[in-house]
């Protein structure tokens, strides 16, 4: 053999080892295919009642990115794994705090665990994804009810604020208040407009009962809107009536159960709604999580 084949041959050698080691990856006993980014595995694995708050990302086998939670303002919650059941679970129960760790990852495999992800369920069958985890804290229990106690009321502070903002920016003349009424127990800001075009500022009709109180069903005409009034639904241009029945979820949107009920006969109503009367956190198409809504709901009648 040459001297150079010599160098080709170990110029080869070397290249492929090298090719297979620079990804750093390292294959557990179950078949984890991992590697950490930051910090490194824990020595003991934390006891019950802890809670993991992190960010993830998962890359698409053709380097696509087709999740990134590194892009969000809040951190996801997670309880921490006691038993590591599968690849994700096994990958958590590695994690300090600071720790970030990339798993490898079969797409077959990764639509059994999150099925419920549309772009997860359209990546191709059998091939290869990365999902990369990082723990930015992990809390204890008391700690955690602390963080989430804190995250609830400056979550409540922020709807509030696009709310106060919009009322503010929408009010009637020189009614008190814009003619906006706030319901303390409710946590709902709204006004109500009389048959004849008056705003109603005395009645305060949602902290009473119901006005159709004895009524088990209503039909009735609605807009539902984001806050910065980006259209969601509008009974009209559907070309129908919205119908509630008492007792009944018969809408995904809380208020709109809740709310006609206290209109009378030829009022309309305009909330100012929180979004625990709305979509919550999960939110929908249209509808990020927490956000406030604004309804009107008009043509209040009863039905059979």
């Amino acid at each position: 053999m040459t001297i150079k084949t010599h160098f080709l041959f170990f110029g080869l050698l070397f290249g492929l080892l090298f090719s297979s080691c620079g990804e750093g990856f390292t294959t557990s006993k179950s078949g984890l295919v991992y590697r950490f980014n930051l910090g490194e595995p824990l020595d003991k694995p934390y006891g019950p009642y802890h809670f993991m708050l992190l960010h993830h990302m998962l890359i698409g086998p053709n380097n696509d990115t087709i999740e990134n939670a590194f892009l969000s303002d809040t951190l996801e919650e997670f309880p921490y794994p006691l038993e590591a059941r599968n690849e994700l679970l096994e990958a958590l129960q590695m994690l300090g705090p600071g720790c970030e760790i990339e798993i490898k990852i079969n797409t077959d495999s990764l639509k059994r665990k999150i099925g419920g992800s549309p772009k997860v369920n359209l990546l191709e069958s059998n091939k290869i994804a990365r999902f990369i985890i990082k723990v930015e804290k992990i809390l204890s229990a008391e700690e955690y009810d602390a963080y989430r106690n804190q995250k609830l009321l400056f979550r409540i502070m922020e709807e509030n604020k696009l709310i106060d903002g919009y009322a503010l920016q929408h009010s009637y003349g020189n009614s008190p208040g814009g003619a906006w009424v706030l319901d303390s127990l409710k946590m709902i800001k709204y006004r109500i407009t009389q048959a004849n075009g008056m705003p109603d500022v005395s009645s305060r009709q949602l902290e009473n009962s119901p006005v159709q109180a004895n009524v088990n069903a209503l039909s009735f005409e609605c807009e539902v809107m984001n806050i910065d009034g980006r259209l969601i639904a509008n009974s009209e241009m559907e070309g129908r009536s919205y119908r509630s029945e008492k007792n009944k979820m018969s809408f995904e949107i809380r208020a709109l159960n809740e709310l006609p009920y206290y209109l009378k006969e030829g009022q309309t109503g305009e909330f100012l709604i929180t979004s625990d009367w709305g979509y919550g956190a999960k939110g929908r198409i249209g509808v990020p999580s927490y956000a406030p809504l604004r309804i009107i709901i008009k043509q209040v009648k009863p039905v059979d």
